[in-house]
């Protein structure tokens, strides 16, 4: 059994004692061994209401990380669950969480009629399944109305229906004729699901989706409702974009095709760019040879002015018109280089103007949701490509570092380490932004909220907003500069002090008169807070420490060791060790109740 069931069945577990109406429906045939794709789950409409907070509970139990929230129907949620996985991979689950069955806002299928005969789920032998299923004539309408709605019907859909159909044929019937009263319509249906023979369905599944839909009018409520849900999702856009910078030979391409193909799960679909949206030749190829970037003169600076100009008019109607569109729709885009790049390397561009002007009009350039910028040492780059000198390499790594220093929601990645941990190090600054966006856009998707003065704080500090960032500081006697992507409890943020080169991972709950910073005067060394981590009341953590997650640090302590996981420091540096979480749980409750362990995220 892979890691997916075994969260699946812990999800099933949670379910079931929450006491809430549940099913699952879909092709199940190969659950709970087997998680092909994404699981869906019908819950009761008054469960639904408060499904938010049910999932953040069992994250919060189960100690995995929800880091996708789309509202794709009135009643429907997908969510996305990760965690580490025991190969040191990420490891995705995909839920949809539905009440009433609704397409494009149309009522199909009452979350009532779904669950009033629902029965545990058994195997061929006879033994339960950890799953309740609704009854096989529900099964069979719900998938068949679900595959003419996505106008998809494959073989293994059909080898679905027709076992489903096998089940219970009158009831399947019975149900056809409801959503398909043309008696030609419903007979087409009927003999391909006996004889399990779907091409001619295969031919008509428009003109079948035409008849769904008149079976089921769009009421003027519903479309209300309906034109809200599309707003919402076109002001807070489920998609995602990251710029990757970094000089010459630190791995930009590696990298991108990595961080593609591990966060597929989480999005609907993904794309790479390369520096610039390109709304006019997208397909085209850049110009320049790319082994040579050096290697042509500078543009005199009315052709440098004018190719400003088209940088400044691509970005901002590319940004309108391409990429926003895409993040609406749930998509990951991935730039190679971005407009910043013209002011590290205008050399590269042929740029001849002024760089003051670059600068300036950087302000106009629509940015990405998050920078991630590489880093390694000259000597490095320059093992891995030559294609500039020694000390281009050195100037390019220093002018990055300088910018990702000033970049809102940047993140520098240490590309010096081999190809998986730097992709993986990329891959959790962007799985803990989207964690932290959706419980700032999801309040209740927290399991302990903040006070508002803490997300205020929080909330100006993350955006490096210049006026009221400071007064925040000001008035709580607080001094964070850090870049909390992922949520911190701050109960009482008063008095708190966190150096910004501090890493915080995930649910990491800090008390009031706090430090967090360097231990040696000119050294810029501060510590790896990892996650779930609590540190009490006027606890001082110093230096390039690394607390282990779960760890608790007293009151007024002093650390300046690191930590392990899961222990208890009093005083300075007293380490008292605590039992394993999975041995605290067995003896709290049964094996069987007990949710399967896994590992955080790292910070």
């Amino acid at each position: 059994m892979d890691e997916q069931s075994s969260v699946a069945q812990a999800l099933f577990r949670f379910l079931e004692r929450s006491g809430a109406p549940w099913c699952v429906v879909g092709d199940t045939r190969d659950y709970p061994q087997v998680i092909a794709s994404d699981v869906d789950i019908v819950l009761d409409p008054e469960a639904f209401t408060g499904v938010a907070r049910l999932v953040a509970r069992f994250c919060a139990e189960c100690d995995v990380r929800l880091v996708q929230w789309i509202e794709h129907e009135q009643t429907a949620v997908y969510c996305v669950l990760a965690w580490l996985g025991e190969d040191g991979g990420f490891c995705f689950l995909a839920v949809d969480f539905c009440s009433d069955y609704r397409r494009g806002g149309r009522l199909l299928l009452a979350a009532k009629s779904i669950l009033d005969q629902c029965l545990p789920a058994t195997d061929a032998r006879g033994f339960e399944r950890g799953f309740r299923v609704p009854p096989a004539s529900v099964q069979f309408i719900y998938y068949l109305m679900k595959k003419v709605d996505k106008r998809e019907l494959d073989d293994e859909h059909g080898d679905y229906l027709s076992a489903c159909w096998r089940e219970d044929p009158d009831g399947a019937w019975s149900e056809v004729v409801r959503y398909w009263p043309v008696a030609e319509e419903a007979g087409l249906i009927a003999r391909a699901a006996a004889a399990n023979r779907w091409f001619p369905v295969r031919a008509v599944l428009q003109r079948l989706r035409r008849a769904l839909h008149r079976s089921a009018p769009l009421s003027a409520r519903a479309l209300a409702g309906e034109l809200r849900r599309c707003v919402r999702r076109a002001l807070r856009p489920t998609g995602l974009t990251v710029a990757v910078l970094g000089p010459d030979g630190s791995g930009k391409s590696s990298v991108i095709e990595r961080m593609l193909a591990d966060l597929a799960p989480v999005f609907r679909r993904t794309l790479r760019l390369h520096l610039r949206p390109r709304l006019v030749g997208a397909g085209r190829a850049p110009a320049g040879d790319a082994t040579a970037p050096h290697a042509l003169p500078a543009r005199g600076t009315a052709a440098s002015l004018a190719k400003l100009a088209l940088f400044l008019a691509d970005y901002i109607a590319g940004h309108a018109l391409r990429i926003w569109p895409l993040k609406c729709r749930s998509a990951l885009v991935v730039f190679d280089r971005h407009y910043r790049d013209l002011a590290v390397d205008a050399r590269r561009y042929r740029y001849g103007g002024p760089l003051a002007l670059v600068r300036w009009a950087a302000r106009f350039v629509p940015g990405p949701d998050l920078w991630v910028v590489l880093d390694a040492p000259a000597a490095v780059l320059q093992a891995r490509k030559r294609e500039v000198p020694a000390a281009e390499s050195e100037r390019q790594r220093t002018a990055y570092r300088e910018l990702a220093e000033h970049l809102p929601n940047g993140v520098v990645v240490d590309a010096a380490q081999e190809l998986l941990p730097a992709a993986m190090e990329a891959e959790a600054a962007v799985l803990r932004w989207m964690e932290g966006r959706l419980e700032y856009r999801y309040p209740q998707l927290q399991v302990e909220q903040n006070p508002l003065s803490a997300r205020l704080l929080l909330y100006f500090c993350r955006r490096r907003t210049p006026v009221l960032a400071k007064l925040f500081r000001i008035l709580l006697n607080s001094d964070i500069h850090c870049r909390a992507f992922a949520p911190i409890l701050l109960a009482h943020p008063y008095g708190i002090v966190i150096h910004g080169d501090t890493v915080i991972g995930h649910r990491v709950t800090i008390m009031q008169q706090v430090t967090l910073g360097a231990k040696d005067r000119g050294v810029h060394a501060a510590p790896v807070i990892e996650d779930g981590v609590y540190i009490g009341a006027g606890a001082k953590v110093l230096g390039a420490v690394r607390i282990g997650r779960g760890a608790v640090i007293g009151a007024n302590a002093v650390v300046t060791r690191d930590v392990p996981p899961h222990c208890t420091v009093v005083g300075a540096n007293r380490i008292v060790r605590a039992p394993a979480p999975a041995e605290a749980r067995e003896d709290e409750a049964p094996e069987e109740e007990a949710p399967p362990e896994r590992e955080r995220l790292s910070a």
